[in-house]
């Protein structure tokens, strides 16, 4: 008899903790899905460096640098969407909040003449669309992390996979997607 109740207990508490659609895996589908996003907001998948610097002065890509909640790390290219740029100032702040620890940034738009030889052809990063995030050092910080980027994959406004070769999180944001979801959490904050 307490044998099952032991396993009814299991049940419940298994019922109880909040269940994720998404998973940090990755998928080919994922990947396309991030591309047709890309594709159908018009996005260009710059192909240089000097293509990047004229998307940047013509401002459809922003800087982004250090700050109190984020590192910039070793990105060759610092610049992303706005809505990219938009993202992670809000994660990142959440994520200092929460842990006492700056988010690290290790890779943002990348032309397709700099992308690694292990990355997708469908990758979004030529399109100002990702953002690669180092896994933090400790177990709790990226639990942290990782249910708040799968939270976030649930409300469909971002794909996110753990990479492991270097490892890091890509994190697909999807602009426009991104950009109503925080406009609702402004409207919902003002009534």
């Amino acid at each position: 008899m307490p044998y099952r109740k032991l396993i009814l207990l299991v049940m419940l508490l298994g019922a109880a903790t909040p269940a994720f659609a998404g998973e940090l895996g990755g998928s080919r589908a994922a990947l396309r899905k991030a591309n047709r996003v890309a594709r159908r907001a018009d996005y260009k998948f710059l192909r240089t460096a000097r293509e990047v610097r004229e998307w940047v002065r013509l401002e459809r890509l922003v800087t982004l640098r250090t700050t109190r909640d984020y590192v910039v790390g070793d990105a060759s290219f610092p610049y992303a969407r706005p809505a990219v740029k938009m993202f992670i100032e809000r994660l990142a702040a959440q994520y200092h909040a929460a842990t006492g620890e700056r988010l690290v940034i290790t890779s943002l738009t990348r032309p397709l003449n700099h992308q690694p030889e292990n990355a997708s052809a469908l990758s979004v990063h030529p399109a100002g669309m990702a953002v690669d995030l180092r896994v933090p050092s400790t177990a709790a910080k990226r639990r942290w992390l990782e249910r708040t980027l799968l939270e976030l994959e649930d409300r469909a406004v971002l794909d996110v996979t753990r990479e492991h070769h270097p490892p890091h999180y890509h994190v697909a944001v999807f602009p426009a997607e991104y950009e109503r979801y925080v406009a609702r959490l402004g409207a919902l904050s003002a009534n």
